[in-house]
């Protein structure tokens, strides 16, 4: 696959984001860990609504709570992943937006008269430029640093016992395995394992 011009923005942007989760700018840290915390509530809430729908028509109430478990794990990783293909996707649009504004500007030779076509093609060229130069570091470069902050602030947690909201879904999973109360270590590092899976790939992304 071709190189993706711009990719040093990625990169940068996930440098930031790291170094913003592992405590240099707290309320940022807290923002991102308030926002893996809400994916999981909002899996965990979606849960309990197919709980209570599964248990009607007969499904084990453990395997509708091990599958939740296992989504509320996957879902900030998953997150971090779209915020990466967000921030590619706007560095491939920048160069269309840009060509679109420069023939935009050309055109207008061919409709205007001469004073009023120039300025024009100056005011399209310098948008295209704008656009070209300022996606990277105003756009793809925050983007990648949230999707860093998000992994930087949920990883770690999972194996704090005293986290209670990443905690949450191995406990679940231990009760829908083993239909006991536990969070074991083994079974945090299994947790984690699977949860850095999605961030793995989003990763891939930034520097493929």
């Amino acid at each position: 696959m071709r190189s993706l011009k711009g990719r040093v923005w990625l990169v940068v942007g996930v440098a930031v984001g790291i170094a913003v989760g592992i405590g240099k700018l707290g309320y940022f840290a807290g923002a991102a860990t308030s926002l893996s915390d809400t994916a999981q509530r909002i899996v965990d809430t979606g849960g309990l609504t197919l709980i209570h729908s599964a248990a009607d028509h007969g499904a084990s109430r453990r395997v509708v709570d091990g599958v939740t478990a296992v989504l509320a794990v996957l879902v900030p990783g998953v997150t971090a992943v779209l915020l990466v293909f967000a921030a590619r996707s706007t560095l491939r649009l920048r160069a269309v937006i840009g060509l679109l504004l420069a023939a935009l500007g050309v055109a207008a030779f061919f409709y205007l008269p001469h004073g009023a076509a120039m300025g024009v093609a100056v005011l399209a060229f310098a948008a295209a430029g704008i656009a070209v130069v300022a996606t990277g570091p105003l756009v793809a470069a925050p983007l990648a640093a949230l999707a860093a902050l998000i992994g930087t602030a949920f990883l770690p947690r999972i194996l704090a016992s005293h986290s209670t909201l990443p905690n949450f879904p191995v406990a679940a999973l231990h009760e829908a395995l083993f239909a006991s109360a536990g969070a074991p270590e083994w079974l945090r590092i299994a947790v984690l394992a699977v949860a850095a899976l999605p961030f793995a790939f989003a990763a891939r992304l930034v520097v493929r």
